[in-house]
Formats: structure tokens, sequence, C-alpha cells
């Protein structure tokens, strides 16, 4: 048993797991409201939302854990504070409490699911490092001298690779089967992935959202991956008409129909962003009718929610820590 700050930090550290899970269940519920009605939203408030989902997790625990740190009423005094944490016992820790076991498991949990996401992007790299060392690569430009690199590969496709210095590629088989206006288009599009880092900042939303269930982190990660493909796509109607965007989409999309991207393409979720066979039909459709501005009303319902999760977690953690010691001894 151990007494004192560190029984204190590690008390913390395991009510932050209880808090980590709950707003995950919590989060999981309110998501599918959210995302039905994501098309209503902004690039902008959809970015910022989707951020927001897939962090609020540990930003509820850290913030849990500040709103229940036993000294917080000596440097801020709130008699509100006193009624939602009331411990005892918070600077004594046992190896055998329930404290412990669930400390543990969730450091056991986390390691597992860093090494695992470890693991998968190193292959994933690696693949995309050995397409490009053995096919040949051309520095090339377009009509409109935007700059990419030509790569001899018979599947037609465009994309952006690299999470430190992005660059974008497209296949020989691609250039062959568009004209030069919509190679600038599909160009363009890409630059604007460059310009964000899509593909570093794709590569840390996924692993942040493995730690919802499988079903979530997909919706999370398909909703994210859409928003970064429609934001590059009007980056290309800066240049070019809304209707010859769209209409190079469908064409590019026609030629990737047969394709099984899992298996032949380079695409690598995270490591690369491409262009086409991304929801083709929703990004046209976004094209043709673009979204209004988000409410005020809905902007504000956004905030007040996710300024007060971190205080309805605690007072849930609070009363979850009470109910499970009044069946377990401490």
């Amino acid at each position: 048993m151990l007494v004192g700050d560190l029984a204190i930090v590690l008390n913390l550290l395991s009510i932050a797991v209880l808090a980590f899970a709950i707003s995950v269940v919590l989060l999981c519920i309110s998501s599918l409201t959210i995302l039905n009605r994501f098309a209503h939203f902004t690039f902008g408030m959809r970015k910022a939302i989707l951020w927001a989902l897939v962090s609020a997790p540990w930003w509820i625990a850290a913030g849990c854990v500040g709103v229940l740190w036993p000294r917080l009423p000596d440097i801020f005094a709130a008699t509100w504070l006193d009624g939602l944490a009331h411990w005892h016992h918070v600077d004594l820790f046992s190896f055998t409490s329930w404290h412990a076991i669930t400390l543990f498991s969730a450091a056991a949990y986390i390691t597992w699911s860093i090494a695992r996401n470890v693991f998968y992007r190193r292959k994933q790299a690696s693949a995309m490092a050995a397409l490009l060392s053995l096919s040949d690569i051309k520095p090339e430009t377009t009509t409109e001298q935007s700059r990419y690199y030509s790569l001899s590969l018979s599947i037609p496709t465009a994309f952006t690779a690299g999470l430190i210095r992005p660059r974008i590629y497209v296949t020989t088989a691609l250039e062959q089967q568009v004209n030069p206006q919509q190679l600038d288009i599909i160009v363009k599009h890409e630059m604007a992935h460059v310009a964000a880092r899509d593909p570093l900042f794709k590569t840390v939303f996924t692993a942040l959202a493995c730690f919802y269930p499988a079903g979530t982190a997909r919706s999370l990660i398909t909703q994210f991956t859409l928003l970064t493909e429609q934001i590059a796509d009007r980056a290309a109607t800066q240049v070019y008409d809304n209707l010859d965007v769209a209409q190079t989409l469908i064409n590019v999309a026609r030629l990737q129909r047969n394709l099984n991207f899992d298996n032949k393409s380079p695409h690598c979720d995270g490591v690369a962003s491409y262009f086409g066979n991304d929801q083709t039909s929703v990004r046209v459709h976004c094209l043709i009718n673009p979204v209004l501005p988000t409410s005020r009303s809905a902007i504000v319902l956004a905030l007040l929610l996710f300024s007060c999760s971190p205080l309805l977690v605690a007072s849930t953690v609070d009363s979850l820590h009470h109910f499970i010691e009044t069946f377990i001894t401490h």
C-alpha cells in the first residue's frame, strides 16, 4: 500500500481512466445524432466537431482530474466543488484495490493500442516506400504549371504521400486518360492536401479514433476522410468551375470503378490522401449544392455541450466511484 502524494496521483489516474471510459460511452451515443446532421454544418464547423469528438475523452479525463484534485479548494475555493467530489482515503492506494486493477488494465490496453498502431503505420509506410522505390518517378508540371511527380503505374489514380514532406503523385495510367484541364484539377486538389498536411493529421486522427469502439471509430475516420476530400475539392473550385471539378471526379471514379483498392492501390489510410473513390456521389452533390453557413444557435449549443462535458462526467465518475465501493472493499 502507498501513502501520500504518489497514492493521490495513482488514485487520480484511475479516476481518469474511469472518466475516459464514461466519456467514450456518452460520446458514442451523442455522435450518432451529431454525425447524422453533419451535412448541415460548414466545413470549418465539421472539422472542429470531429477533432473535438476524437480528442474529447482525453481532455475530459484531464478535466475530471483537475476538478477532483483534492487540493483544488486550496487554490480555487468553490463550495459546489465540495459536493461534487467528497472522497475518503484519497491519499491511500492499495495494489489489490479496484483502482489498481483499473489503472493497470488501462496501462496494458494503451500500450497494446500504441504498439499495434505503430506496427500498422510502419507496415503501411514500408509498403508505400517499396512501391515508390520500385517505380519510375519523374517530376512533371501541368499546363498551368502545377508541379507533381509522374508515377509509372498501370492503376489510374493520384495521391499525396508523406507525413513530413508530402508529395503529389499521379500515375501514368491516369495521365493518359484525362485531358490537360482535368489533370490540373486533380493536381490542384492534391496541392490542397499538401498545404493542409492531410496525411499527417489523418494519421493523428486515426490514432486517436482507435480508442473508440470499432463502429464509432470507423464512422469518425470516414467522416474525417470525406471532409479532407471536400475541402480539397473546394480548393480546386477556386480556380475552376464547380461543375468542371464534379465532372473530373465522376470521370476518375469511372476509371477506378472496377479496381480493388484494398489490394492494388498505392493508397494507405493515413499515409496518403488520394483523388477519387472516397464517397464520390456525396462530394459531387456538395460541389453542385454548396453547404450553407451554420446557424449561430448550433455553434453556441455545441460550445456549451463541450464546455460542460468535464463537469458532467466528473459528477458521473464520483457517483460511480461511490457506487462501486458500496459493493467492493477498497
